[in-house]
């Protein structure tokens, strides 16, 4: 079994992104198995309006933030899109999807960011989803039978288009490219955003804390009482903060009593805050 996961570098990772980084740390170290980590630069390019520069300059903080929480070369490969293998692999797996294909499997918040004015072209986001399916077969070209392909719910439909890939070259005859195997995946909880937002998006930032804001704006946001944030927040510990099972059981009571015994919630928050701004430290000495 191979593990594929990736993360794209429209802005500092949020919340959500720190989870699913964090537990691509603690899924390594447990299994030990070989794992890739894709930093989308080319799907970002092409499926979101950010200019080139600012892409390059988070994909490659992004990849020392993930060496100092504990991937690397000897425990992972970490690379972007501009990988030629994987270019390539687009392009041979691009004849096995159609475009009703990824009409039909696309990402759940597609309509949300096209209001904000954040997609790129219908064929950029078509490219991008197309590269990310080359990633999560990208072991198959390499004699894998098992790919576990982990990621935030909301990205099901790269699974269901690389099944779909996978299956088709199967049954092609003299047109397959040989692999056989399946795909599987483990899905990380889509973290909740705040201000009633349906997701902590990077794309989005009043719906977010992420690892870019000084302590300050992170307290800010984090103490605020506003009540339509506040679950999004209890979400955020209980896979941002980097807390034992302890402590995130403690938090979740706070919560619970919060109406009674509001200092206890309050209290939670406070430690989170300083947990949050512990890793946005990290984040903020990576950049180059």
């Amino acid at each position: 079994m191979e593990i594929v996961t990736g993360f794209g570098p429209t802005n500092a990772p949020t919340a959500g992104t720190l989870s699913v980084m964090l537990g691509a740390v603690e899924l390594q170290r447990r299994l030990g198995v070989p794992m890739t980590v894709v930093i989308s630069d080319l799907g970002a390019w092409n499926s979101r309006n950010v200019r080139w520069s600012a892409l390059v300059q988070v994909r490659d903080q992004m990849l020392a933030f993930l060496v100092e929480l504990g991937l690397g070369p000897h425990r992972a490969e970490l690379r972007s899109h501009l990988a030629h293998d994987n270019l390539v692999r687009a392009g041979r797996v691009a004849r096995y999807l159609s475009r009703a294909d990824f009409q039909e499997h696309r990402e759940s918040l597609l309509e949300l960011y096209a209001e904000h004015g954040l997609l790129g072209s219908e064929i950029g986001v078509i490219v991008d989803s197309l590269y990310t399916v080359a990633d999560v077969l990208g072991p198959f070209d390499n004699g894998a039978s098992n790919v576990l392909m982990v990621s935030g719910m909301e990205e099901a439909y790269f699974t269901d288009l690389a099944r779909l890939a996978l299956s088709r070259q199967a049954d092609a005859g003299e047109l397959s490219l040989g692999w056989k195997g399946h795909v599987g995946a483990l899905y990380f909880r889509v973290l909740e955003g705040l201000a009633g937002y349906p997701k902590m998006s990077k794309s989005i930032p009043a719906s977010s804390i992420h690892l870019n804001m000084t302590q300050a704006e992170i307290a800010d946001r984090v103490m605020d009482d506003e009540e339509s944030s506040e679950a999004a927040l209890l979400s955020a510990i209980e896979l941002s903060s980097g807390w034992d099972s302890v402590e995130v059981a403690r938090a979740r009571e706070a919560f619970e009593d919060r109406v009674l015994r509001p200092d206890g919630w309050r209290q939670a928050r406070h430690e989170f805050c300083r947990s949050f701004a512990q890793f946005a430290g990290i984040w903020q000495r990576c950049a180059r």
